[in-house]
């Protein structure tokens, strides 16, 4: 009878090894029950999309190292207005599921800005290159980490070197960690309460999710809001002044 027993007790751990080595990505985690921390601003707010004051559920948003296939972005758009942009800070709160314990496990934070195509992300990681961006470890100087709304070291705040100027126009943003799903969990982005401009778009390049690999609608993965949070600092440039000639 005990060798019967000890016998089941091996397959039912061997069952669980199998179920735990067929885990995989999912589209969505828990947000946690803080408000996590929002470094103050330091220069001029041109942008702002508040965390959701209801929802601080996450969204997958990660560079899967092991299993790209499962890499996936979101992307939300901005307007910069008549004059331009300097920008000197950008930050992003974000959550952790699925083994995350801090985006310093991360081997790359990436901040990239893509220009507007007819109302979708002119291009998006590994594809079509941005207008500006910076990749760097996240112990990098420019970078400064805090907790997010799990308890979890997850929000960015990056504070550029070299800072990047937009002429008037629409653009979209896109924030994700080069983060292996072993050992590192999974990395999503939150949401905002605002509707300013396009809704969040959705990209799986890789296809393992099935929604395809094009730009698409976020409701695709669960997102019943309009925006992304995330809050963009920096100089509004003046507006040139004009020389008429009259003849």
């Amino acid at each position: 009878m005990r060798k019967l027993v000890l016998i089941a007790i091996t397959i039912l751990l061997v069952g669980a090894s199998v179920v735990m080595a067929a885990d995989v990505p999912t589209t969505s985690g828990p947000g946690g029950p803080g408000r996590g921390v929002r470094p103050e601003a330091v220069n001029a707010i041109l942008w702002d999309q508040l965390l959701s004051a209801t929802n601080t559920n996450a969204y997958v948003d990660q560079d899967f190292t092991d299993i790209p296939t499962y890499s996936s972005y979101l992307a939300d758009d901005f307007v910069v207005p008549t004059g331009g942009w300097q920008i000197s800070a950008i930050f992003v709160p974000g959550n952790g599921w699925n083994g995350f314990a801090t985006i310093l496990n991360a081997t790359m934070l990436h901040f990239e800005i893509y220009a507007d195509a007819a109302g979708l992300p002119a291009g998006y990681p590994g594809g079509a290159a941005p207008v500006w961006s910076l990749a760097a470890a996240p112990t990098d100087a420019q970078f400064t980490i805090t907790t997010g709304t799990g308890g979890y070291p997850s929000n960015v705040l990056v504070t550029p070197t070299v800072q990047p100027t937009l002429t008037p126009g629409t653009y979209w943003l896109i924030f994700y960690p080069s983060l292996p799903f072993s050992g590192g969990g999974q990395f999503g982005r939150q949401v905002a309460d605002t509707a300013n401009g396009a809704a969040v778009q959705f990209i799986n390049p890789g296809g393992a999710f099935g929604y395809g690999t094009a730009w698409q609608a976020a409701t695709i993965v669960g997102l019943a809001e309009h925006d992304l949070a995330f809050r963009i600092e920096g100089v509004a440039l003046p507006v040139e002044l004009q020389t008429l000639a009259i003849e």
